[in-house]
């Protein structure tokens, strides 16, 4: 009975985790994010990715731009 449970957690975990994407923090408050501020949620993460979804080119990802790269998949769940 406590396998069965166990399975059945295990389970349930695996089909919740996609569920949780990562989000980074606007850990300075100034309504965007940084390099660091992304790389914190998705470590591989690289200059040229950021660049990529950087669509003004501004320096600073704006929240619009953060979910248009996660709709379009530029940045991995």
């Amino acid at each position: 009975m406590k396998t069965t449970m166990w399975v059945i957690a295990a389970l349930a975990a695996l089909v919740a985790a996609p569920s949780f994407a990562a989000t980074p923090e606007d850990t300075d408050g100034n309504g965007s994010y940084s390099m660091d501020e992304v790389a914190a949620a998705y470590p591989d993460l690289t200059e040229e990715d950021y660049a990529e979804i950087d669509l003004d080119a501004s320096g600073d990802v704006s929240a619009e731009e953060l979910t248009t790269a996660m709709e379009s998949g530029l940045l991995a769940e």
